[in-house]
């Protein structure tokens, strides 16, 4: 295509599109400078950037080589990573990481002064003729687990990775690891500049000094002059060319991931995600659109889950199963009340579990007369905080 043909093309593409394809033909570059970009949305709250339906997430994520990951660790790292900055990159802001450091640090001297006075107690109950006080004992011996513990994880060797997460609306996924040699601060900056300036004309473009976990340096969002096109879905093409975003160019100082290779989750047809996580509320529309087997939403409302849609998709893909995560607390009468207008849930077997404080609730239901649906509440403690999921799948 000539000049003049090119430039009334990239004037009606979406901004996805252009993205990709300035990328991969260099010849167009200059033209495509020269045409703003047209996206329908872009959205830049704490962790993410949204660009019409597609979501790139930096976080740190740690890698134990060893192959022992902590609990913990392996919870932030199936969440993306962290979204603030640790180690020699932290900001001022404490209040993250403080807690998080308390998590794999060694013990303290009072710690094993206090284990080395509990030893002495337990060879002395032992000794003694004295009936033995028990739950004295177990007092003494929680100390010992606890401090030996503190020494396990504060001598475990692990390495902490930037993780590029590239998701769209339809659980099509990627994901790229890279070295962890520059703030997120400064990775968010090449990374916008690289996809999106100077394709874009942005207005009220903010940046801070220093990397805060609780102070987004970009402001709450980006706003996107020339907004007149929007892309809802991204392909698979797409993904795959977006997948080396952070280390494909050699003056980035970055270096792809030698000892865990950065990848595609998933061995799907088109990268289709095995599981698709979404902090968004689970409206019907998205649920209709979501493609990928499994379906985690976080943060919900109770109100706002179309049981009857989920039933009726669950009735026609039998593989599809839905998690409802919150930290309220109310999610379980919220169910229990739904039980009562749809008597095909099990109300008295939740009920039980649920004042008997048994957890997991496991219970089982017939839909449409045909099928048998399980259901199961979840309760687990993250940082002292409960939460609760609802899991709903086809027995």
């Amino acid at each position: 295509m000539n000049y003049l043909c090119l430039k009334t093309v990239l004037s009606h593409m979406d901004a996805g599109t252009r993205i990709v394809l300035q990328k991969q033909c260099p010849r167009i570059q200059r033209i495509d400078k020269e045409q703003s970009a047209k996206i329908g949305t872009l959205q830049l709250p704490p962790g993410f950037l949204r660009i019409d339906s597609l979501t790139l997430r930096l976080g740190i994520v740690r890698y134990y080589s060893g192959g022992k990951t902590p609990d913990w660790v392996q919870e932030e790292n199936a969440n993306g990573g962290v979204a603030f900055d640790v180690g020699d990159f932290r900001g001022l802001a404490q209040s993250q990481i403080i807690p998080r450091r308390e998590l794999d640090r060694a013990p303290t001297e009072d710690e094993k002064e206090e284990k080395e006075a509990a030893e002495q107690r337990l060879r002395e109950m032992d000794e003694g003729s004295d009936q033995i006080d028990e739950e004295e004992k177990e007092k003494f011996q929680k100390i010992i687990e606890t401090f030996n513990y503190r020494v396990w994880i504060s001598e475990l060797e692990y390495e902490e990775f930037v993780r590029l997460t590239v998701t769209s609306r339809d659980g099509l996924l990627t994901i790229e690891h890279v070295k962890y040699v520059m703030s997120l601060e400064d990775t968010w900056k090449y990374l916008i500049k690289k996809l999106i300036k100077p394709t874009v004309l942005v207005e009220n473009y903010l940046m801070t000094s220093g990397t805060e976990p609780e102070i987004w340096p970009f402001g709450p969002t980006l706003r996107v002059a020339n907004l007149r096109a929007e892309k809802k879905f991204w392909s698979s093409r797409d993904m795959h060319l977006l997948r080396n975003a952070l280390s494909s160019e050699s003056n980035f100082p970055l270096k792809s991931l030698e000892t865990l290779p950065r990848r595609s989750v998933g061995d799907f047809h088109d990268h289709l995600a095995q599981k698709f996580i979404i902090n968004d509320a689970p409206n019907q529309n998205l649920i209709q659109k979501l493609k990928c087997p499994n379906i985690h939403f976080k943060d919900y409302s109770f109100k706002s889950i179309p049981f009857e849609m989920i039933f009726g998709i669950l009735k026609k893909e039998t593989s599809k199963q839905y998690v409802f995560e919150t930290s309220n607390s109310r999610c379980v009468e919220d169910l229990i009340e739904y039980a009562k207008t749809d008597r095909r849930l099990p109300e008295e077997r939740i009920v039980q579990g649920y004042e008997r404080n048994q957890y997991p609730i496991q219970f089982a239901f017939n839909l449409h007369g045909v099928m048998d649906l399980v259901g199961e509440v979840k309760r687990r403690e993250v940082y002292e905080v409960f939460y609760y999921s609802i899991h709903i799948r086809c027995q």
